[in-house]
């Protein structure tokens, strides 16, 4: 269906002649609004490609419709940044590379208000910059994954926000000391089982016993020493005992890691006293890993302070950066960053439920 109006051309001394403008369609559009609003809602559940089939209209126009969708919503949802108290902040990357796009979530409705490319504490400025004094005098917490840049940018505009370090990050710093440790022990006994006397091929002799070599046992420990002991396989469990007789330092590293877990999972005062034992064992422990994290801690111990406290986590934004990686896979991904920018601001926040279809079938109408 095609549309044909007669439209005023005016001349004006400073922008020459100019057409128009016309109540039902945007400017530099060749579609009405209602056409332009359904292809926006069809995008944010379908592919592209099957919108482009749907519709008759190329892949292209499907991204300078969901850009001017998002601006316009943007502009009748400017609340957004007010009564900000609880704000979480994290990056997600969203091609190969080191390419990120930094997210800023309201924790009170779960959606994304502010998203840009790249990350740092520059990009994060922006954020803080274009908000008032009351709006940045609103937010109360700040949660992120422990990132200097992160902590060093809400310090300096919002000092008097609590930041509260996510849980899980804690937890995955202790994994990955212990992981750093199993593999400087692998390294260590490769080298000395290839400086061992080669074993003859073919069948163990009579009286001979086959052993494994402990460096395939240490390769195949990985995930016995990184997951949580009730959630083992029988295989693991054996694996993590002879890990116990075989490399008690180890095995160390293992408590040390699951003793910094139940710091978050019991009562705030006894996670002090968890806290402050555990650091006071990890300094002692004579592991290097484990001694540089307890220093690495030891600077968090306020922000892991204030999540034991308010229980704030930056799970919800670890929720959403599933949704956007959704939204890149469904789209085998995007060589526009607007384009992704977009979507993410109309398929994660509330300007996109304001989204309809032109036409919505009602049974009741027959």
């Amino acid at each position: 269906m095609y549309i044909v109006a007669d439209l005023h051309r005016v001349e004006c001394p400073e922008h020459g002649v100019v057409t128009e403008q016309v109540e039902w369609a945007f400017h530099d559009s060749r579609f009405t609004k209602k056409f332009e609003q359904h292809v926006a809602h069809l995008a944010l559940n379908q592919s592209r490609k099957q919108v482009c089939t749907l519709m008759r209209i190329h892949w292209r126009t499907v991204g300078n419709i969901l850009f001017r969708a998002a601006q316009v919503k943007e502009k009748e949802a400017e609340h957004r940044f007010d009564d900000l108290e609880v704000i979480g902040i994290d990056e997600t990357s969203y091609k190969k590379g080191y390419s990120y796009l930094t997210t800023v979530v309201n924790q009170k409705t779960c959606e994304v208000i502010w998203v840009c490319d790249r990350h740092g504490k520059e990009v994060l400025s922006a954020f803080f910059e274009q908000l008032s004094d009351t709006q940045i005098s609103s937010i109360q917490m700040v949660s992120g994954d422990g990132a200097r840049w992160i902590k060093d940018t809400v310090k300096h505009y919002a000092p008097h926000a609590l930041f509260c370090i996510d849980p899980y990050h804690v937890v995955t710093w202790a994994i990955e000391a212990m992981d750093q440790m199993r593999r400087r022990l692998w390294r260590d006994t490769l080298n000395e089982e290839k400086k061992e006397p080669k074993r003859r091929a073919g069948r163990p002799g009579k009286g001979e016993e086959r052993t494994q070599k402990k460096s395939k046992v240490l390769k195949a420990s990985k995930y016995s020493l990184g997951k949580n002991p009730d959630h083992l396989t029988s295989r693991q469990a054996d694996n993590l005992d002879y890990i116990r007789t075989v490399y008690p330092k180890l095995f160390r590293g293992y408590q040390l890691k699951e003793g910094l877990r139940q710091v978050f999972h019991c009562d705030m005062e006894e996670a002090e006293q968890k806290l402050q034992k555990w650091l006071n064992w990890a300094c002692r422990s004579r592991i290097e890993e484990f001694v540089e994290l307890s220093k690495k801690i030891r600077r968090h111990k306020e922000s892991i302070a204030n999540t034991r406290k308010y229980g704030v986590s930056n799970a919800r934004i670890e929720a959403l950066n599933n949704k956007i990686k959704l939204i890149i896979r469904r789209a085998y991904g995007f060589r526009n960053i607007e384009n992704l920018i977009s979507m993410i601001r109309l398929a994660c926040s509330e300007i996109g439920r304001q989204l309809q279809p032109a036409y919505v079938y009602d049974r009741n109408f027959e």
